[in-house]
């Protein structure tokens, strides 16, 4: 009958265990010594005998005083037996049932009748025999029930002080080997049907062969349960007359059918799936049931949804199958009402209120914005920004406490414990270390110089610049250790700039990597680091500005790699190519060119040399445009920049419908630093239809073919291409047509422009204008007709308009002919623009702007008169929408002439060409 050893359960049912494993233990205490004790379940004391064996006394060989060892070897050998629990059979009556006189010990045939009168499977006798002062003992174990009937064991001593240490060590030999149920003669696995038996077999330790042992046996059972994939695992241990078999015994958990989400309406449900781990057929786990909810909970949570409520139905429609339903009870979203902060005194609350970015308060566009939706994540995130802000205006000792969050009612309200410390101002700054230059010079290059009050983040900056400066002259891996010395008495902090040039370094060679389509000396053309040359951080950062910039790559980067010589590396140049065609089409609406269709298809890295094709199409109410280019960045790979224009451009006017063909050669090569300069040659031949019969003769003689050469220069500084905050843009363009180029026209123009970004926060000194930008833009110029030539009324200027002097239609500022009163345009004109711009929704991105235009058009008989201005005030919003910019803007006439209006709205949206 087999005998249940041990189980393992789930932590649901403790009781059982216990109580299954006392009684297992009080019914056999044989197997707790095993456990204790960590031995075979054989070698266990006790007063029953676990072991069929019974041993005769040893036949005694001595020269000398044999009856004394004689009676020495009986009494050892008795207690030995005796604290394993066998019996030592009395020498008269072992005398009585086998002769001493013979051969010993007896043959196997002559204890026949011993075993059919005895219990015994086992009987054990053998000799001691001394010689000098050494022994040895001879054991013989005879079998009655199996063949080979006989096993021999053997050991020898020194001397007969030894004799009991060597008795213990044959009898533990002989009980280990008598007792054939602490073998394990097969290991077996029941009731797995989808586990395989081998896997599990593998996970544990005892196997067919070795010792029985219970604590191995009770390890094998934590092995296969923590296989994950059972709900319940057993032992059975069924002893034989060969041996112990072991038989684990498993219930495997349920699959998984059904995963079902209810209750849900504010989050679609195939947004809820990616945060429930439980998957259809894998084994049902309470622990991903529960992570499940959480991540639901977390899920809505970041939604703004506190007092949501899910939880998980399970159900068994057959057996070994679960379905899980998830229960979603949604309530209603909570927002934060109120940011309390405390402990502030430098600082208002508005204004550090402005450095948050995970939490907002509820406003009146949230149902847009989700303003006032709590992110948890984001609050440490919050904390850490108050905290350097802190630092960095001299507050070297504040601290922000753990951010709190209390919820009442259907409001949450956030607090940030703020201990400002006293504010430190700069003291001595100092270099010292390995100078390069001398020490006025370095001084110079640090900001911290300049700021009263200390700033963390003006030190790192510093001590970046410093790199940055060792690093121009080849030392690659300087170091700049800043020391701040505190003085908390006078509030000062005195610092020391410690540098450590290194070493000079050199690039040993320049490997690309990672581009597939892209040529290699697309790359390499763009790279500020030469080999050879000293290894430069900043060639090196300014290299991945320079591949960035081609817009072919999703990543880029640069990274040394170490040589076997110490003053040369090899750099890595890593690109993930992206794809460059882009097939684009679009809408939008304008105040001067009314409803717009746009579409492109363009390759810019073509056939992976860096080429750019292009076909663009642009339609709107009073113009179609098509264009076709074609531009080579590196001609001949030189920093030559070639392309070509081909045109086909028609617009309708007040008076007149203009249509033009032509084509354009560009140019274009840097010059120095971010100066580039540009030159071209173009074509345009222009034809006037539905002419009006009172249209001035100015329009009519501009009719004819335009030759022209364009040349100019321009230096492009910043952050972004739209919606700039820093840096500044800045171009002149001279325009001549004429001799000796041909054509019916003659005449060239100037043009001049300045644009500059500056962060309002550095310009007005206050945290309150962070994230808000001043734009200033000057524009200026002049077109003459030369000698002998013609100067068609499309190449004069006109302004107005939302990209000129807003408040006024687009082209309406513009001298008129006297005798029709049509605008003619001027051959002099500037405008300049001010605007302050800054966040109305800063999470949709979208901003407000407000805004002086100034400027005025003039006459090719007048001369420039800044007496007479033309200007507006107003303001707008723009958006960078999925459609492209869109802007609204409304300007005031400050001084409207009679045929000119009060106001003008202004609005476009979509990009252009």
């Amino acid at each position: 009958m087999a005998t249940r050893i041990f189980s393992s359960r789930p932590p649901g049912r403790p009781l059982l265990f216990i109580l299954l494993l006392c009684g297992l233990l009080t019914a056999n205490p044989a197997w707790t010594a095993a456990v204790e004790a960590d031995t075979p379940m054989a070698e266990t004391p006790g007063t029953n005998p676990t072991v069929s064996l019974a041993f005769l006394p040893l036949k005694i060989h001595a020269a000398a005083k044999a009856a004394d060892l004689t009676a020495t070897a009986d009494t050892l050998l008795q207690q030995v037996l005796m604290a394993k629990g066998i019996s030592l059979i009395p020498r008269p009556q072992a005398a009585a049932l086998f002769s001493y006189n013979t051969t010993w010990p007896p043959a196997r045939q002559d204890l026949a009748g011993y075993f059919a009168g005895h219990d015994q499977r086992f009987l054990a006798t053998g000799s001691l025999t001394q010689t000098g002062n050494a022994i040895s003992v001879d054991l013989t174990v005879f079998d009655g029930k199996e063949e080979p009937a006989t096993s021999y064991f053997f050991a020898t001593a020194d001397s007969t002080d030894e004799l009991e240490g060597l008795l213990q060590k044959l009898v533990a030999q002989i009980v280990t080997f008598a007792d054939r149920t602490s073998r394990i003669i097969s290991v077996t696995v029941r009731g797995n049907t989808r586990v395989d038996t081998g896997a599990i077999l593998r996970s544990i330790t005892s196997s067919q062969g070795s010792t029985l042992v219970r604590k191995t046996v009770a390890q094998d059972l934590k092995s296969i349960f923590k296989l994950g994939f059972f709900e319940d695992v057993q032992v059975e241990a069924t002893p034989t007359d060969d041996g112990t078999k072991l038989t684990f015994v498993v219930k495997e958990k349920a699959l998984v059918g059904e995963v079902t989400i209810t209750g849900q309406d504010k989050i679609k449900e195939d947004d809820i799936k990616p945060v429930v781990t439980v998957q259809r057929h894998q084994i049902i786990n309470s622990n991903e049931v529960n992570k499940s909810i959480q991540n639901i909970r977390q899920l809505y949570k970041e939604k703004g949804f506190y007092n949501t409520e899910v939880t998980a139905k399970l159900s068994e429609p057959s057996p070994g199958k679960v379905e899980v339903g998830f229960v979603i009870d949604e309530g209603k979203k909570i927002y934060v009402k109120e940011i309390r902060i405390t402990g502030n005194n430098a600082y208002s609350s508005k204004e550090i209120k402005k450095l948050l970015e995970g939490v907002k308060e509820k406003g009146l566009f949230s149902f847009i914005t989700d303003a006032g939706l709590l992110k948890l994540g984001m609050l440490e995130h919050d904390a850490d920004r108050i905290t350097s802000f802190y630092h960095n205006n001299g507050y070297i000792e504040a601290k922000v406490g753990k951010p709190e969050v209390v919820q009442e009612g259907e409001w949450l309200f956030v607090t940030f414990s703020i201990s400002e410390g006293d504010r430190f101002k700069v003291g001595t700054v100092e270099v010292a270390g390995e100078l390069i230059e001398e020490p006025d010079t370095i001084l110079n290059l640090l900001q911290i110089r300049k700021e009263k009050y200390l700033s963390r983040k003006t030190i790192r900056d510093d001590v970046l610049k410093l790199t940055d400066f060792y690093a121009e002259k080849g030392y690659a891996f300087a170091e700049v250790r800043p020391d701040i010395d505190n003085d908390l008495e006078g509030k000062v902090v005195n610092l020391k700039f410690t540098v450590q040039k290194g070493f000079l370094v050199y690039i040993n060679r320049i490997n690309i990597k990672g581009n597939t389509d892209t040529r290699d000396k697309v790359i390499r053309r763009q790279l500020a680091i030469k080999e050879k040359e000293l290894y430069n951080t900043v060639e090196v950062k300014s290299s991945i500005a320079r591949v960035r910039r081609l817009g072919y790559f999703e990543d880029v980067t640069i990274t040394p790699e170490p040589t076997l010589e110490k003053d040369q590396m090899d750099v890595n140049v890593q690109v993930k190519e992206k794809p460059t065609g882009t097939f684009s089409v679009g809408a939008g609406y304008s105040s001067s060119e009314n409803l717009l269709f746009q579409g492109e298809i363009s390759k810019d890295n073509f056939l992976g040399r860096g080429q750019k094709l292009a076909l663009q199409a642009k339609i709107s109410g009073i113009s179609s445009r098509y264009n076709l280019s074609f531009t080579e960045p590196s001609f001949l790979d030189t920093k030559l920049l070639t392309g070509i224009d081909i045109y086909n451009w028609t617009r309708e006017y007040d008076d007149y419908t203009k249509d033009s063909q032509g084509f354009s050669v560009r140019f274009g090569y840097p010059i120095w630093r971010q100066w580039t300069l540009f030159w071209s040659y173009g074509y345009d031949e222009t034809s006037l239809d539905n002419v009006k019969t009172y249209a001035s003769q100015e329009i009519r003689d501009s009719e004819g073919i335009t030759n022209f050469i364009k040349m100019g220069m321009v230096r492009d500084t910043r952050d972004k291409g739209y919606d700039a905050s820093t840096g500044s843009r800045h171009s002149f363009t001279i325009k001549y047509a004429g001799k000796p180029l041909g054509g019916d026209f003659a005449f060239t123009s100037y043009e001049a422009e300045s644009g500059w970004y500056f962060p309002g926060d550095q310009i007005l000194r206050s945290l309150f204008f962070a994230d808000t930008t001043f734009h200033l833009n000057l524009s200026a110029g002049y077109v003459q007709r030369n000698a002998g030539g013609r100067l068609p009324v499309y190449e004069k200027f006109y302004l107005g308009g939302i990209s000129t002097i807003r408040g006024f239609k687009s082209g309406q500022i513009s001298p008129k002919d006297p005798l029709t009163g049509e605008r003619v345009g001027g051959d002099k004109m500037w405008y300049s623009n001010l605007e302050y711009i800054f966040p109305l929704i800063k999470d949709a991105g979208l901003k407000g702007d407000i805004f002086f235009d100034a400027g005025n058009v003039y006459a090719v008989d007048k001369d420039w008169d800044f007496g007479f201005i033309k200007a507006s005030t107003g303001l707008g919003v723009r958006w960078l929408s999925p459609m492209g910019p869109l802007r609204l803007e409304w300007g005031f006439n400050l001084k409207p002439a009679r045929d000119e209006d009060k106001s003008n709205w202004d609005f476009s949206i979509g990009g252009s060409f």
